[in-house]
């Protein structure tokens, strides 16, 4: 008699606390959510650009412009004593401009960014050099276009951030010089190639430099600028064919007669051979 009072009890209490809880949801307020700027590059492909969200319920939800060029997903925080409520993971997948329309679902804001999708990229950070040209505290960039443009950057140590204009711009080339000493032993290089200010567009100085790394070092470099190492390895240990040649001489022994011709594929005349 006693359980079947006290389960309609536990039922009702149940009950009131999801309406309370339902109605704290209601009235509870948010400020706005922020977003630390309106426009984002993500690189092709390789790696994402976050978002972070700043304060709102947390309760997100995005849009897409061009889902051919851009794919973004939201992970939302527990932490409800944390202004920050979550991230957004921008991953290109084609290169282009688009809009990305975030909205509150319970606060109603909305904010719209544009997001660009640039060809993907390798940076370098020169820590310590004594090269003319590439100093230390600069940074050099690989990026995989069709030109294999670089870029060098100087640092702001004021701010802590890249200055927004590069010192040098240029191309680069991952090249495969066997060793002479050593038959079956490769050296990976690299060769940069830079116009300084104030040079004709025609005259440019290149660098030839030596890689010394361990094999995640030329992993990264194909899978972010589509290095082919195992191709330029093949090339580097491939000689160079002789010239094809098919001269053949005939002597008549005890004679000082000599022919010289040339073995070739001309056909022959029709209605000769069975």
């Amino acid at each position: 008699m006693m359980n079947k009072l006290i389960n309609p009890i536990l039922f009702i209490m149940c009950l009131f606390a999801m309406a309370c809880s339902d109605d704290n949801n209601e009235n509870e307020t948010f400020a706005p959510f922020s977003l630390e700027k309106i426009y984002y590059e993500v690189r092709l492909e390789r790696n994402a650009t976050s978002i972070p969200i700043i304060n709102g319920s947390g309760d997100i939800s995005l849009a897409i412009e061009d889902e051919n060029i851009l794919n973004a997903i939201y992970s939302k925080y527990n932490d409800k004593e944390d202004d920050r409520k979550g991230h957004i993971n921008l991953y290109g997948m084609q290169k282009g401009s688009t809009t990305l329309t975030i909205t509150d679902n319970i606060t109603k804001d909305v904010e719209t960014v544009e997001v660009k999708v640039t060809d993907c990229y390798l940076s370098y950070m020169i820590a310590e050099s004594n090269h003319p040209l590439l100093k230390a505290n600069t940074i050099l960039f690989f990026i995989n276009n069709p030109a294999k443009e670089s870029y060098i950057f100087a640092k702001d140590n004021l701010h802590g951030t890249l200055y927004d204009r590069p010192t040098m711009k240029g191309s680069y080339e991952f090249f495969i010089t066997p060793d002479s000493k050593e038959q079956l032993h490769d050296i990976p290089g690299l060769r940069l190639t830079f116009q300084t200010d104030g040079e004709d567009n025609d005259t440019a100085t290149s660098y030839d430099f030596q890689i010394i790394g361990n094999n995640q070092i030329f992993s990264v470099i194909q899978a972010f600028l589509g290095v082919k190492w195992e191709e330029l390895f093949d090339n580097a240990h491939t000689k160079s064919p002789a010239p094809v040649d098919f001269t053949m001489k005939l002597t008549a022994p005890n004679t000082n007669y000599q022919i010289t011709g040339v073995l070739s594929t001309t056909s022959i005349p029709e209605h000769i051979l069975d």
